[in-house]
């Protein structure tokens, strides 16, 4: 045997190497990549290679060497590819991601409680991917309170008028981002049923007209829940079997607070009275007009002449009752005969609009509107000239706050009308006042068309918003 040879038997030990066959199918070498002979056997592993022995070594030492040290492999094993996939070996990884995995302990929980706190509407997208995501995320049916589980509420959307005539579909808005989407509800369309108001929380206050009975519907998750009939807040007269209430009742207050009570203001008959699901009748909490009302941080407020109140549903031993929240006595008067009162929900900040008659010898009909920060811990009213960047839709019974970057035909600071505001249509005529500079924007109230304007969400915010109105179809 030449020297070189007794080198490479006796002075080499078994070397073992970790190996993974190239995609082109060479084999890798000490000296780079070589393209295998034809004698050559491709190892599979390092344990099933041949290996050559030195002299006087035994196969069992070398064997317990190997199992001492055995040679470094990967522990992670590949995914199985699901039925119906075929593997294709070009690509670098074996199986597709599996996204219904994510569920039991993964993410997908966690994913679905971030998706719901910012909008109910993504949470329903996010439940119709697989059965996997809608059993690892919670369930409107079965959760807390029913349909009058907050986290559920469509608060950034409403419902404006028909989006196509004669059919059942609706058109909802997001005052946020200026979305819109269609929505098919048959109980608008049943004959039985009368929209009484749409809730500061997206839901929609029906009457079924055979039974008297009060529902919530939230349209989202198309979710019915009873309230207790109207019967017992009727006058007499109106208790007949043949007499048609939906349109006499005159609600303009209603909004759902923290412990799933409801609250509703009519006008006719003039009370507050208030109800939860699974109550027999409603609870007469006072019996007088309130200028504004909101539900507002899981709290009813409403307004007086002499400041906001605000229910109290907290005692188990007393009645429902309104309490002073804030007094402002000391800051204006107010006269409702010289003006009107509006609370706003302003992207989570509590504002209040004072709109009174101009005192000028000449105004003839000019308004005048003064702004306020509510701060309810210190129970005092802030002036403010501006809105934090949104616009505000006031009308008589409602306030809508909605974001100016989504709707570039509105002005950020602007306070805009409503068809049942006068200074709309008198002398004046102004769309909109500007809070910083105290410009006012001209009307395009058409009196030919005074029939025609929408009544709704103020007046269905598509003939506020103008030139809106079109693309919102």
């Amino acid at each position: 045997m030449n020297p070189q040879s007794r080198r490479r038997l006796h002075g080499t030990r078994p070397r073992f190497l970790r190996w993974s066959a190239p995609s082109d199918g060479q084999i890798p070498s000490r000296r780079g990549i070589r393209q295998p002979r034809a004698a050559q056997v491709t190892p599979r592993s390092c344990s099933s290679a041949r290996v050559q022995l030195p002299r006087g070594a035994k196969r069992n030492q070398l064997h317990g060497a190997q199992t001492a040290n055995p040679p470094p492999t990967s522990k992670k094993r590949p995914r199985a590819v699901p039925s119906g996939r075929t593997h294709d070996p070009s690509t670098t990884s074996c199986c597709t991601r599996d996204w219904a995995n994510l569920g039991g302990d993964g993410p997908t929980g966690l994913i679905a409680e971030l998706v719901l706190a910012g909008d109910v509407a993504d949470y329903v997208r996010f439940r119709a991917v697989c059965r996997v995501w809608r059993r690892c995320s919670p369930e409107p049916h079965s959760s807390r309170g029913g349909a009058l589980d907050s986290r559920f509420f469509p608060r950034q959307w409403i419902m404006l008028d028909k989006a196509f005539p004669d059919t059942r579909r609706h058109r909802f808005l997001n005052v946020t981002t200026g979305e819109c989407i269609w929505m098919d509800l048959p109980e608008l369309d049943d004959q039985q049923h009368t929209l009484l108001a749409v809730t500061p929380e997206g839901l929609l206050l029906l009457l079924h007209e055979p039974t008297l009975v009060v529902r919530l519907l939230n349209p989202l998750l198309r979710q019915l829940i009873d309230l207790p009939p109207v019967t017992s807040l009727l006058p007499p007269e109106l208790r007949g079997d043949d007499c048609e209430i939906g349109d006499d009742l005159g609600l303009y207050g209603v909004g759902v607070t923290g412990d799933s009570t409801v609250a509703v203001c009519f006008s006719f008959p003039t009370v507050l009275a208030v109800a939860k699901p699974g109550d027999y009748h409603w609870t007469v909490v006072c019996r007088k007009y309130l200028d504004s009302t909101l539900p507002f941080a899981g709290h009813f407020y409403c307004c007086v002449s002499g400041g906001i109140m605000v229910l109290n549903t907290s005692g188990s031993d007393q009645p429902p009752r309104l309490l002073i929240a804030l007094d402002w006595s000391t800051t204006f008067c107010f006269y409702q005969m010289a003006g009107t009162l509006h609370l706003v929900d302003n992207a989570g900040e509590l504002m209040l609009v004072h709109r009174t008659l101009h005192q000028h010898p000449e105004n003839d009909g000019m308004m005048k509107y003064n702004v306020y920060r509510v701060d309810l811990d210190a129970k005092v009213l802030i002036p403010a000239n501006d809105f934090g960047g949104h616009s505000v839709f006031m009308g008589q019974r409602r306030t809508i706050s909605v974001t100016a970057e989504s709707f570039p035909s509105v002005t950020a600071d602007t306070l805009y009308l409503g068809f049942d505001c006068e200074e709309k249509k008198g002398m004046n005529q102004i769309d909109g006042y500007n809070l910083t500079d105290g410009s006012s924007e001209p009307s395009h109230y058409d009196s030919d068309n005074d029939g025609e304007a929408p009544y709704s969400i103020i007046n269905c915010l598509a003939h506020c918003i103008q030139g809106v109105g079109d693309e919102l179809e």
